[in-house]
């Protein structure tokens, strides 16, 4: 059983133009950002627009903070906002590009990310997220092109490595995969999702010892990860130990993870 799991982190730093009257908002919403206080961000942000409504910066960063907030209707119209008031915002368009994948208008996404990578041919953020939109449409040549580019510019973007491991999962080319997974792990030792995709191609290869030893690492990365405990399950079935089985598929379920009680209901009884 193959459970894809796509990773996407954003990486890239915003340098914004302050007035001293916005100045003290800003920074504020930085320090709320750190923490995840989106909401609380997003009203300081909208002060300072209040003060200075033509930045397309101060849009950026407001279209930005809906974005992590998942209030992507609102994100969209922000970050048409600031395209409005410079077309030529790099950013804007990236986030734009973002929150249109994840409202799934995958092909007006990759607009954005092309317009992206036309204004700075170097972010090698935007050619991942192009990477993983191409892929979502099947385009794996160019998916591939897209993620090794990112590679040329950054030899240490783990999340490209992630991008072509998920393309040779796909193709169902597991051994091709687990290179490019090795990789990640070597750029980033502590990451449960290199660990849980490494479990995960071995497991297809047969190799279910294996596979079991790198989903118990990612449970010791990250006790929480619910989509280890329910994989290692079907290695430890594969090996013979039922109980242990139905033991993960319960604490996959206790993550939150509720297609593990079919699992229990259909092996554990």
């Amino acid at each position: 059983m193959i459970i894809r799991l796509m990773i996407l982190i954003v990486s890239i730093s915003l340098a914004w133009a302050c007035s001293e009257q916005t100045d003290p908002y800003i920074k504020t919403a930085e320090t709320k950002i750190k923490v995840e206080k989106y909401g609380e961000a997003a009203q300081e942000i909208e002060k300072a627009i209040s003060i200075d409504p033509k930045s397309d910066e101060l849009w950026t960063m407001l279209g930005k903070v809906r974005f992590l907030n998942f209030e992507l209707p609102l994100a969209l119209q922000i970050l048409d906002t600031a395209i409005m008031f410079n077309p030529n915002n790099e950013i804007a368009y990236y986030y734009r590009g973002y929150s249109k994948y994840f409202s799934n208008l995958v092909p007006d996404a990759l607009n954005d990310l092309n317009k992206v990578v036309g204004i700075n041919p170097e972010n090698d953020s935007a050619w991942v997220l192009r990477g993983n939109i191409l892929n979502d449409l099947d385009s794996i040549q160019n998916a591939e092109k897209s993620f090794r580019k990112a590679l040329e510019i950054n030899p240490g973007n783990v999340e490209a490595f992630f991008g072509l491991g998920a393309i040779y999962v796909g193709i169902e080319d597991y051994s091709k995969a687990i290179e490019f997974y090795n990789q990640a792990v070597k750029i980033k030792p502590k990451s449960s999702e290199a660990y849980i995709n490494l479990g995960l191609c071995y497991s297809e290869l047969s190799e279910h010892t294996k596979s079991l030893n790198l989903y118990t690492k990612a449970l010791e990365l990250d006790p929480t990860a619910a989509i280890a405990y329910f994989n290692r399950a079907f290695a430890k079935r594969e090996l013979g130990d039922n109980a242990g089985a139905c033991t993960d598929w319960a604490k996959a379920g206790e993550l939150g993870m509720h297609n593990a009680y079919e699992m229990i209901n259909e092996f554990c009884k």
